[in-house]
């Protein structure tokens, strides 16, 4: 069918019928449906929060006044910060 715009001068057409239905072939059998579910970034990372350990008050204070007397940044302390960030490089 051809459509010739709003104002067409070819009048209404017939239909025709493009197959019969054979009824004596067996219905067809559906197929399998599989049900999909992606899980986006956002919940994934949501749901990574569950996982995270409750933050321990009394450390968190313990540190920052050891950092504000001076004595939390030792030699020790610095060199294994050092050697954990080599290991993490290499």
């Amino acid at each position: 069918m051809n459509i010739h715009g709003i104002a067409s001068t070819v009048g209404p057409q017939s239909v025709e019928q493009v197959g019969a239905v054979n009824s004596a072939s067996a219905p067809a059998e559906p197929s399998a449906l599989n049900d999909v579910v992606e899980i986006s970034t956002a919940a994934k990372l949501a749901a990574k929060i569950h996982e995270i350990p409750d933050i321990r008050a009394d450390l968190v204070a313990q540190v920052k006044a050891q950092i504000e007397a001076g004595t939390y940044e030792t030699p020790e302390r610095i060199d294994a910060t050092i050697n954990r960030l080599m290991e993490d490089l290499l």
